[in-house]
């Protein structure tokens, strides 16, 4: 696995502007103070003027897998990132994901879902989900998770928080429940946080009646701050681990490890044993039979990071992963990291 400081360096390669760098280091400074008034003129500037190579340059790429392993790209969502996928109790795909649409600027950096009724060869215009009731001063969803209930219901799983600064408020995961998978009505409480600690990116999963939730472990605030500041190396191979018997009280149980598999991505069950498809080269994966014990597989050679998957019908897997911009595969993984602050940072810009 390649560290942030490669990936950040690639990144500012590719970039390679003064105006590309600046961005940039405000990103990787979550702690730092908002900016100075030089910064004011540019309130009437979109998101998109500010920084040309932000997350709405990358797609979700869609692939179909087949049991012996091949793959093939079928598709992809344009404009977008950190996709989720489940199967509906009726069949149907749903995938959601951060949508950036070019001609849509109240929905632009919103969780937006897409259906689809041929195992992902066509999908429905993607639309923005609503939340209703969603508690005083939380910033909106992003970085959604999916799971299709026993009920036919869909919960949705996403990150929040109270505070651009992660010195002042940690962000933590959150719960949403809908019958259609577009309007959502928010459950109170957190679902799952440490004090202290960056909970970001979950996965969870409903495996033989208990919900697995995993959230890799980025450390504390100050580890953070300095990972993104590119002076302490990422830790690897570790993620919390919570579980549930009804989706909404988690109970925080040993951490899970696999030294060659990153646990940003996504959960899946069969009833026998949990799949997780999680980023490194292409598309890494694991199995477990009780969501402790885990043995790492041979996943996917596919371009792309922070994977979605549901089980094809056909046998193989439907997968949806956020693409790398321009097709470079390391810079993938470091957009997926990125798009976690842009919802924060967007809040802060309406500040100015």
């Amino acid at each position: 696995m390649k560290s942030l400081t490669r990936l950040v360096t690639l990144a500012l390669c590719a970039f390679g502007s003064a105006s590309a760098q600046d961005v940039l280091s405000e990103l990787f400074n979550p702690l730092a103070p908002f900016p100075p008034v030089q910064h004011q003129v540019q309130e009437e500037r979109s998101p998109e003027q500010r920084d040309p190579n932000g997350p709405w340059k990358n797609d979700v790429l869609i692939y179909r897998t087949k049991a012996d392993g091949t793959a093939e790209q079928i598709g992809a969502f344009t404009r977008a990132g950190v996709p989720t996928l489940t199967r509906l109790q009726d069949g149907r795909l749903m995938a959601a994901f951060q949508s950036f649409p070019a001609d849509d600027p109240r929905n632009f950096d919103r969780v937006a879902v897409s259906f689809s009724s041929d195992e992902g060869s066509t999908w429905t215009k993607a639309e923005p989900i609503a939340v209703e009731g969603l508690e005083e001063g939380l910033m909106r969803p992003f970085d959604p998770t999916l799971v299709t209930l026993p009920d036919g219901k869909v919960r949705l799983y996403f990150t929040s928080n109270r505070h651009h600064n992660f010195g002042v408020s940690t962000p933590q995961i959150y719960s949403a429940i809908s019958q259609d998978g577009v309007h959502y009505t928010f459950e109170p409480g957190v679902r799952f946080g440490i004090e202290g600690r960056v909970v970001i990116d979950c996965a969870v999963v409903l495996h033989q009646g208990v919900f697995h939730l995993y959230s890799p472990d980025n450390g504390s605030t100050a580890d953070f701050h300095r990972i993104q500041s590119r002076q302490q190396e990422p830790p690897t191979g570790s993620a919390y681990h919570a579980t549930s018997t009804d989706g909404l009280t988690f109970t925080r149980v040993a951490e899970v490890r696999l030294d060659d598999l990153r646990w940003l991505g996504n959960a899946q069950s069969d009833g026998r044993a949990i799949t997780f498809f999680g980023s490194g080269r292409g598309i890494a994966t694991a199995t477990s039979a009780d969501g402790a014990t885990w043995q790492q597989t041979r996943g996917f050679r596919l371009a792309g990071a922070d994977p979605g998957a549901a089980a094809a019908k056909d046998g193989g897997w439907i997968i949806i992963a956020t693409g790398p911009p321009a097709q470079n595969q390391w810079l993938a993984e470091w957009t997926a990291e990125r798009q976690m602050f842009d919802s924060l940072f967007q809040a802060r810009d309406a500040r100015r």
